[in-house]
């Protein structure tokens, strides 16, 4: 009997040892660990062990698109365009992802950024049409590119590159941008017709603009004004003209030099409001319709009467007394180096030749070698 007992408990441990791997197989195949499931407007793109270390990755993407981002500005919010979530799961060991895998889904492209390569006499106003963008566009998504001064081999984006995962940025950056002056001119019948005389120079105000800027991976998708502040009047010019010393600025679009719609870009420093880089303009810019006559300053004689580089067809006329005056980016040029001129002749024609964002004049003023404000002089 006891025998029976012994043989029979024998029986079973060999039986219980020869079915515990089946058995721990069994169990193994149905436990289960706590892991994060990634989701993107509710669809499901891996899943890690790691909560933490997915944090990491998705922050480090997001900073990547404040690199260019002015270090003044106050960054309000960076978020993903599309609705993102970690959620807790339990899922069996094979089914979680690695790391490496997460992190290429989530700096997967959809589309390359587009590039070209600037040729000799390209513009902006060319570039954009070319490439279906407005000239507005162009500059977005160059922000590092000053629009009037970009050579041959240089490279510009003309289209994005469009990641799998948008990041959405609001900023807000304060700057001080100028305000312009007005002229006063005062007829002196006395004067001879080539005298000006400049009673008082303007000088631009000041103004603190506030920014709310909006950007969608990397490039601006809007731009506010929250509110201005005046930091510094402007002072008014005063200049004594003869009756027939130089063209006459007459009406609201008559500068004198060409007859346009508005000032475009102004002379001196300007600072962009995202990148916060400061960039120097020489003269100032007057858009105009393509083909409108331009027109000597004042007196005097044609020093250079062609193709300048960036200027594109440029004339510099020579007045005498140190002051010389630059006409760029002209569509026709009517004169010849050597010529003579009056205040007021046709010299050429509005264009958007050399480095150019559109139709517009670039007029500079250059006394004694150094450029100078030309609000003082037309």
């Amino acid at each position: 009997m006891i025998k029976k007992r012994i043989i029979l408990i024998l029986t079973a441990v060999i039986l219980f040892f020869a079915v515990l791997p089946r058995l721990i197989i069994i169990v193994e195949a149905f436990k289960k660990e706590k892991a994060y499931q990634f989701m993107v407007n509710g669809e499901p793109w891996f899943i890690v062990s790691e909560k933490d270390s997915l944090e990491r990755i998705l922050g480090e993407y997001q900073e990547q698109y404040l690199a260019n981002i002015d270090k003044n500005a106050q960054v309000k919010k960076v978020t993903f365009s599309q609705k993102v979530e970690i959620v807790e799961v339990e899922v069996k060991p094979e089914e979680i992802d690695s790391l490496e895998l997460a992190k290429e889904k989530i700096y997967a492209v959809e589309e390359a950024a587009v590039e070209i390569e600037i040729k000799k006499g390209d513009n902006f106003w060319n570039l954009s049409k070319a490439n279906q963008i407005t000239v507005n566009e162009l500059e977005i998504l160059n922000p590092d590119v000053d629009p009037d001064k970009i050579f041959p081999g240089e490279k510009l984006i003309v289209k994005p590159f469009n990641p799998v995962l948008d990041v959405s940025i609001e900023l807000e950056n304060l700057v001080v941008e100028p305000v312009p002056f007005k002229i006063e001119y005062k007829k002196d019948h006395s004067l001879f017709k080539n005298d000006k005389k400049i009673l008082k120079e303007g000088v631009e105000g000041q103004k603190e603009v506030n920014y709310h800027i909006t950007l969608l991976n990397g490039y601006q998708s809007s731009l506010q004004i929250i509110s201005e502040k005046n930091l510094q009047e402007p002072v008014n010019a005063i200049v004594q003209i003869g009756t027939k010393t130089t063209v006459s600025r007459g009406g609201k679009i008559n500068y004198g030099v060409v007859s346009g719609k508005r000032i475009s870009s102004l002379y001196g420093y300007r600072i962009h409001p995202i990148t916060g880089r400061r960039r120097f303009h020489e003269g100032i810019d007057i858009a105009a319709t393509h083909g409108n006559r331009v027109y000597a300053y004042t007196d005097g004689r044609v020093v250079e009467a062609g193709w300048n580089g960036g200027y594109g067809n440029c004339i510099l006329i020579d007045h005498g007394n140190g002051l010389k005056t630059r006409y760029a980016h002209l569509s026709k040029i009517y004169v010849r180096i050597g010529q003579k001129v009056r205040a007021g002749e046709r010299i050429g024609a509005i264009g958007s030749t050399g480095n150019s964002t559109g139709p517009h004049l670039h007029f500079e003023v250059i006394k004694n070698g150094q450029t100078k404000n030309p609000l003082n002089y037309i």
